[in-house]
């Protein structure tokens, strides 16, 4: 004869309950265990996206001192660029000032020229004694002197062609009028010219 007597029925109760706690018990640790995911997960997500906005700010940050940079690289370039043309119109006018008095020298125009710079010259040196010139001009001078009225000496030096110098008796009043002296000139300004330009 089978059947169940009442102590299989209350172990098989037992047993019941038992699986009932483990699943419980499963369940919640499944629970804690997908809690402690989603928060790791959370975090994780956290940090990428505090990663991915430091990593942004700093290629920003980046950014801007290359466009910096690029923007000094570029005016350093185009102030460079400024200077060599500055330059290249500088000894271009005075090359070609050079050409002018070599042209002059040469051409009818120069005693005429050389009038006037001895004239200019004996404006400054009102006691004017001595005109020194180039060796190939002093008779010129003489003439011009003589059309001025002016009864000055003339000396002939190994001076260049345009060469006016104009010495009071004493020597301490001395005025030089030359071309090769004015060019100098020339030159002074337009270097000052240039210096104001590119400083301004």
């Amino acid at each position: 004869m089978t059947g169940d007597t009442p102590l299989d029925a209350e172990a098989a109760a037992l047993v019941a309950e038992i699986d009932r706690e483990a699943e419980a018990e499963k369940q919640r640790i499944l629970g804690e265990a997908g809690d402690r995911a989603a928060r790791i997960h959370a975090d994780a997500d956290a940090r990428i996206r505090a990663a991915a906005q430091e990593a942004s700010q700093l290629t920003e940050k980046l950014a801007r001192v290359d466009e910096d940079r690029l923007q000094g690289q570029t005016r350093m370039e185009a102030q460079a660029e400024r200077l060599t043309g500055l330059h290249r119109a500088y000894q271009l006018a005075i090359q070609t000032a050079r050409e002018r008095i070599d042209s002059l020298v040469r051409s009818p125009r120069y005693p005429d020229a050389m009038k006037t710079l001895i004239a200019e010259a004996l404006e400054i040196v009102r006691d004017a004694a001595v005109v020194s010139v180039a060796r190939a001009d002093q008779q010129m001078c003489r003439d011009i002197l003589a059309e001025l009225g002016k009864g000055c000496q003339v000396a002939g030096q190994d001076l260049a062609p345009g060469s006016v110098i104009v010495s009071s008796a004493d020597g301490r009043i001395r005025a030089d009028n030359s071309l090769g002296v004015r060019l100098a000139s020339a030159e002074v300004i337009l270097e000052t010219q240039i210096a104001r330009t590119l400083n301004g």
